[in-house]
């Protein structure tokens, strides 16, 4: 590292307020400086930067969180959302900052990413259909678009289950210093039971669903190309077209959910297991929403 950029890392930390003011807004400039102390170890600062680009991809990114079928040619739904993704915050055994703590301006970050948000979804012909979400990442000044597009080839067999595909991609939107975006892939099985005490009155259904797929991720860091250099961060990739392409930014995804639906109303319950280098993000989502 030049000697000039070790004089400026530690006014750089320092200084990182005026780039995030909320307690989950994501700093990479914090990579300045570690326990306190000029950050020295590249490797390490940018072993930290991927690990919260991998966790942060895996929570934002759109899941399948909806039956293994379409809402049909005329069918619309809206939803409520909750999504609560897992990272890894605490501190390691050693009391050493870890990753999350070392990007975030007052090191101490939540345990969990907290996304309230809503969705929606449209109907189209020959069994498929749009949707698009959107969140915001509570005590943070950042938030999600999600957007979809899915197929059931095999839909509404009673003999059969349902198998739906979805492709779709999800931003992060409002940071001053990253910007990430990543891809989803998916397919999901299920079927649906109907209950109730006479059939088709008063009926109520609870749709079960396993899904299972991969995400592709895409980050590029905003600051200054000296300055990311210096902190020890750079743009990531899992598109082998793109010229930052990065082995390990593709995780494969693994997801079960449940949909209850009484008349125009249904209870939406997923979780949502994403592979990522070191350990596995899990993320739940619960929503409530009403069917037109």
């Amino acid at each position: 590292m030049r000697p000039a950029s070790m004089l400026l890392l530690p006014a750089l930390g320092l200084s990182t307020p005026a780039f995030a003011q909320w307690p989950d807004d994501i700093s990479l400039t914090q990579l300045a400086t570690y326990d306190g102390q000029p950050a020295t170890n590249l490797e390490a600062s940018r072993g930290a930067y991927e690990q919260v680009v991998r966790e942060l991809a895996a929570t934002i990114a759109n899941k399948p969180v909806a039956p293994a079928e379409t809402s049909g040619l005329a069918g619309f739904d809206v939803a409520m959302t909750t999504r609560v993704g897992f990272i890894d915050s605490k501190p390691g055994e050693d009391g050493k900052p870890v990753a999350w703590q070392r990007t975030h301006a007052e090191g101490d970050p939540s345990g969990v990413l907290f996304i309230p948000g809503i969705s929606a979804r449209k109907g189209l012909p020959l069994s498929t259909e749009v949707g698009a979400n959107f969140g915001y990442i509570a005590a943070s000044r950042q938030s999600t678009f999600g957007a979809y597009g899915r197929v059931a080839p095999l839909e509404g067999y009673k003999q059969a289950p349902d198998v739906v595909v979805q492709v779709g991609y999800a931003a992060y939107l409002g940071n001053e210093q990253l910007d990430l975006g990543v891809m989803d892939v998916s397919a999901s099985v299920g079927y649906t039971f109907a209950f109730g005490r006479i059939s088709g009155i008063n009926e109520a259904s609870i749709s079960p669903w396993l899904g299972a797929g991969w995400l592709t991720i895409n980050a590029v860091p905003t600051l200054d190309p000296e300055l990311q250099q210096d902190l020890g961060v750079r743009a990531v990739s899992g598109f082998k077209s793109k010229d930052h392409f990065v082995e390990g930014f593709r995780p494969a995804t693994m997801a079960m959910g449940a949909r209850l639906r009484s008349g125009d109303v249904q209870m939406l319950f997923a979780g949502t297991l994403t592979t990522t280098k070191d350990r596995a993000t899990p993320t739940l989502e619960l929503g409530v929403g009403y069917l037109f």
